[in-house]
């Protein structure tokens, strides 16, 4: 008994006492967490666009997209606890809404991705813009008040894109090549609903943080 035991942790540990990551390991991650990985992949390639973009957007554009990312520091400024509030919320719940209603289609699994890369494009654009023009006062802003809300409804983005993606992919299956759902539309449908909901509370908290940030720190900077 004692040798089957040694024998084991000599496999799975290996001769330093480290689990070595074989090819099964990698095969289960990428089948369990491949689709958040693929999402947080596309966040990130609009996030590295947007940064770049920002060197040569006029601010006549940035003015324009003020009302889907933060990229009008005057006018947020001026705004209240509840104007902040409603402007976050209303930002990121386009975009969760916008998910959610691409994956009760068979479509979805082919526009949902431009949906996350406009939303990482945006989020550079602004830490981009911030970033050139404002310089260290910038980054301080970003890192201190814009970043937590930002990073917390990323993360529910990414988690229900995933979900969404899933469900309209078994629609398209079922539509199109005629396969059968591992489980029926309508109880997919209902987890869907319970994802979004999951979901929509944390972008609710990414709201309560940035108005709580905006609100207690944003005075602090000179723009």
């Amino acid at each position: 008994m004692k040798s089957l035991v040694f024998s084991f942790k000599k496999t799975e540990l290996g001769r330093r006492g480290i689990r070595r990551i074989t090819l099964s390991d990698l095969q289960y991650f990428f089948r369990r967490y491949g689709l958040r990985v693929m999402f947080t992949a596309v966040l990130l390639v609009g996030l590295v666009a947007g940064s770049i973009c920002a060197q040569n957007s006029g601010e006549s554009l940035l003015n324009s997209l003020d009302f889907l990312f933060t990229t009008n520091l005057d006018a947020r400024l001026a705004q209240n606890a509840a104007g902040t509030f409603c402007a976050c919320f209303a930002s990121d719940f386009i975009f969760l809404f916008s998910v959610f209603l691409l994956g009760l289609t068979p479509w979805g699994v082919f526009v949902m991705p431009f949906v996350v890369l406009f939303k990482g494009f945006g989020t550079g654009l602004t830490a981009g813009y911030l970033f050139a023009i404002q310089k260290l006062g910038g980054v301080g802003f970003y890192l201190l008040v814009l970043l937590p809300g930002t990073f917390l409804f990323c993360i529910a983005l990414v988690m229900f894109s995933s979900n969404s993606f899933m469900f309209s992919k078994d629609m398209f299956a079922y539509t199109f090549a005629k396969y059968p759902p591992k489980q029926s539309m309508r109880s997919g449908a209902t987890t869907l609903c319970s994802h979004l909901m999951a979901s929509l509370i944390m972008t609710f908290c990414a709201s309560l943080i940035d108005t709580a940030l905006w609100t207690l720190f944003a005075g602090a900077f000179n723009f």
